[in-house]
């Protein structure tokens, strides 16, 4: 085991250290300059999009996609991964988280608008796509389709363990037994994920998904309001010690840059292949609509909620300077018991319940398309529920660091061969984009279907856009 262990430390040092960073920014670089920083300046239409009267379809609706990423990325991450940001490198590692996700957006706008342009229906009539899907149809790859898919059923599986042992962890503060959260947390999923309405996940993620962050985000803007006059000395921190960090973290340059790029990056997972599988399920009459929708999900996670949370550490003096004593949950609750008494550790467990279980669905989502894209059958459903029911009570128990680890390394795979495929398929999507965007400039809707460009007339992985799509 000690060997295995080693082997799996070993890989995600490297990639993670080096290797997936670097891949990551520059495909994200050449994608904001392919597309002209799309990211940025169609961000105020995404937000249009997502606000907008949704159509109808064979598809869920475009904020009931946006909710069943958002509540993946989404969750204790955007806690304990800015406390660990900033206590490993000062105030500055926001910045570099800032400027992740703007880069990053190019990457889940890709990712997403070829998921919805190669997406195809499952044996129910639903949509269905993704990474696995554009793999094996586009490329021609199928066998590399299905090491994908079971890379994405392992990682989001083993992460669900993670979620629960979260859950049970910050309630056994309370003197909460972790067996009867065990028992609880895998009823509640059982109950969800066997329910006969196949549609009962993404339901809950469309209720989930705003009763956590909407709370969260009122909280987190009281606090800013509470503590106006120290916010431009907050800001001012965080710019100068993003390019001259204090030795009180460390004050080195690469420490405060990598920490804050290492959790952007897997804070908001663009580009690394799950989220398209909840964009392919949205009904569309573009696919640079999901595109859209999906990138905003990316500011949603880092620009708004972890922003939060680090201003809600940076604006609390007292914590500031526990944060050599303490770290994670427990650095956070420190910081908001000092803003907000009692009140605040009660009021982020209750937070950490939410975002944890949200990201549970969220998940499964993943989980259950990477099934059906090795075979769709209400077997391939059955097994990976069942595989997701016992994690969550097994994860609620314990703390499994090897299948974590093997959780981060696989994960690690899925993000490399993602960000190849879209470099290689970036064609599709920069002729989709420029389709989109003319149509914007002459006050159109956009409407696509497999005749609107020429160069994709003839492409036979393209199989639902034959007629327009009203």
């Amino acid at each position: 085991m000690d060997i295995i262990n080693n082997i799996i430390t070993s890989v995600n040092n490297v990639m993670y250290g080096y290797l997936l960073l670097i891949v990551f920014l520059v495909v994200s670089i050449f994608f904001t300059f392919r597309l002209r920083a799309i990211q940025i300046s169609h961000s105020i239409h995404a937000l249009k999009l997502l606000l907008s009267t949704h159509e109808k379809g064979d598809g869920v609706s475009g904020f009931a996609s946006f909710c069943i990423s958002t509540a993946s990325r989404v969750g204790t991450g955007n806690i304990t991964g800015v406390m660990a940001a900033v206590s490993a490198g000062g105030p500055g590692a926001l910045f570099w988280m800032w400027l992740m996700a703007i880069l990053g957006g190019s990457l889940a706008f890709t990712e997403s608008t070829l998921a919805q342009l190669y997406k195809e229906k499952d044996s129910q009539g639903k949509f269905i796509g993704g990474a696995s899907f554009y793999i094996k149809s586009k490329l021609k790859k199928p066998i590399l389709a299905g090491v994908f898919a079971v890379c994405m059923i392992f990682t989001y599986t083993t992460f669900n363990g993670m979620q629960a042992n979260t859950i049970s962890g910050a309630l056994s503060k309370y003197n909460i037994s972790v067996t009867i959260t065990a028992v609880v947390l895998t009823v509640i999923t059982g109950l969800i994920l066997f329910s006969k309405r196949r549609d009962t996940i993404t339901h809950a993620c469309v209720f989930i998904v705003p009763v956590m962050a909407i709370p969260y985000i009122l909280i987190g803007l009281y606090i800013f309001v509470a503590n106006l006059p120290s916010v431009p000395s907050v800001f001012q921190t965080i710019f100068v010690q993003a390019f001259k960090p204090s030795a009180f973290f460390g004050g080195a340059i690469g420490t405060t840059i990598s920490n804050g790029l290492k959790r952007g990056l897997f804070s908001n997972e663009a580009g690394m292949g799950g989220a398209p599988h909840a964009a392919a399920a949205a009904h569309s009459s573009h696919p640079c609509k999901q595109g859209l929708i999906q990138m905003f999900s990316v500011f949603t996670d880092t620009i708004l909620i972890c922003s939060i949370s680090g201003f809600i550490l940076l604006l609390s003096p007292e914590a500031m300077k526990a944060i050599k004593d303490m770290e994670g949950i427990n650095l956070f609750q420190y910081a908001m018991e000092s803003h907000l008494g009692s009140f605040g550790s009660y009021f982020i467990t209750v937070c950490i319940l939410f975002f944890s279980y949200s990201s549970i669905l969220g998940n499964f989502f993943y989980i259950k398309t990477g099934a059906f894209a090795l075979k769709d059958s209400i077997v391939s459903y059955i097994i990976v529920g069942v595989m997701t029911v016992i994690m969550v009570f097994a994860g609620s128990l314990a703390d499994f660091k090897t299948i974590w680890g093997a959780g981060d390394m696989f994960m690690g795979f899925m993000a490399l061969l993602n960000i190849i495929v879209i470099v290689i398929l970036n064609k599709p999507v920069y002729l989709l984009t420029k389709h989109y965007v003319s149509k914007l400039k002459y006050h159109k809707d956009p409407v696509f279907n497999k005749n609107s460009i020429e160069e994709l007339s003839n492409d036979d992985a393209v199989t639902q856009w034959n007629e327009n799509i009203q």
